[in-house]
């Protein structure tokens, strides 16, 4: 299953709950086909939201399609550093075959597709470091391509992305597209691999390569929002979400992210987060949202590829 959450169309409505339709509503309704137990809903942890800043951009082609693909190196100090080192001590751990304890904490986004100047689709993702490891990466020639190397190996292992050897750094361009916003969550690291919205958790086996690690934060846990998913019968090839939030006052406590099959929805200041996968492909661009500030209610409509 693939997930493109982070290119979304986030739009929100506030109405007058006089001119809301009655159907949008918690309630049983036999022309409507229930669908939410279908989702997979993965396990809440704490999280937080943060927008990196640009940093620069890699780019190379991807093996198979050979269609181009971008990488965003960007920065945020809501990411931990990797222990500091010297240029040394690292070329003392690559060439090492004894466990090496050292660690890059990094988030790795969401594949998401973009739009170049010549108007030719192109594939991106944004993977975000703190800002001190980046300035090392941007004095040292030995860690840049340490790290280049490391981020690569993360695509491959979260996404499925192998791309070919040549690689280049723009020298004009700090980001490819428009930067996503990252989602950071706190998870347990012993497990050989698992992905997670916005980072990548890798274990070598073999204990001789550096590692990337997950990024953790001291959010306080989010609980998941009541919700419903329905298709109307006369609407087949249109997903309704209904998510009831009692104690969100606007839209501006929310934020909500569609991808081509993903709902993200998050709270920071009431600290719900829902994160679910569907078996369906949505149509993004298409995708509209209301906020009823009476029953709490945000409809979330999001029409259907190939209908």
């Amino acid at each position: 299953m693939t997930s493109n959450s982070s290119s979304s169309k986030n739009v929100f409505l506030d109405i007058d709950p006089t001119i809301v339709e009655k159907n949008l509503r918690f309630t049983a309704d036999p022309s409507e086909d229930e669908f939410s137990k279908m989702f997979q809903q993965p396990e809440q942890y704490p999280s937080k939201l943060v927008k990196p800043f640009p940093g620069f951009c890699i780019k190379t082609r991807e093996v198979g399609s050979d269609s181009k693909f971008f990488v965003n190196i960007c920065h945020t100090d809501a990411i931990p550093p990797p222990k500091d080192i010297t240029e040394k001590e690292l070329a003392n751990i690559l060439e090492s075959d004894d466990i090496a304890d050292y660690r890059v904490p990094m988030s790795i986004g969401d594949v998401r597709t973009e739009t170049d100047k010549k108007g030719e689709e192109a594939r991106v993702s944004d993977v975000a470091i703190h800002p001190d490891f980046f300035q090392k990466i941007e004095r040292s020639v030995l860690f840049k391509n340490f790290f280049i190397t490391i981020v690569f190996e993360g695509l491959k292992d979260k996404h499925g992305i192998i791309t070919h050897d040549d690689k280049i750094i723009l020298k004009n361009r700090k980001a490819f597209g428009t930067l996503q916003v990252h989602r950071i969550q706190q998870r347990e690291i012993n497990e050989k691999m698992k992905n997670v919205s916005g980072a990548s958790i890798i274990e070598d086996s073999t204990k001789r390569k550096p590692l990337i690690e997950t990024i953790s934060s001291g959010e306080i846990p989010c609980r998941s929002p009541e919700y419903k998913l329905f298709r109307r019968r006369v609407q087949p090839n249109c997903l309704i979400g209904e998510f009831k939030f009692p104690d969100v006052i606007s839209t501006k406590e929310l934020t909500l992210d569609v991808g081509e099959d993903r709902i993200v929805i998050e709270s920071t200041s009431k600290h719900y987060l829902l994160d679910i996968f569907v078996p369906l492909v949505i149509r993004q661009s298409s995708c509209t949202s209301i906020f009823n500030k009476s029953t709490k209610i945000l409809t979330v409509t999001m029409p259907l590829v190939g209908g």
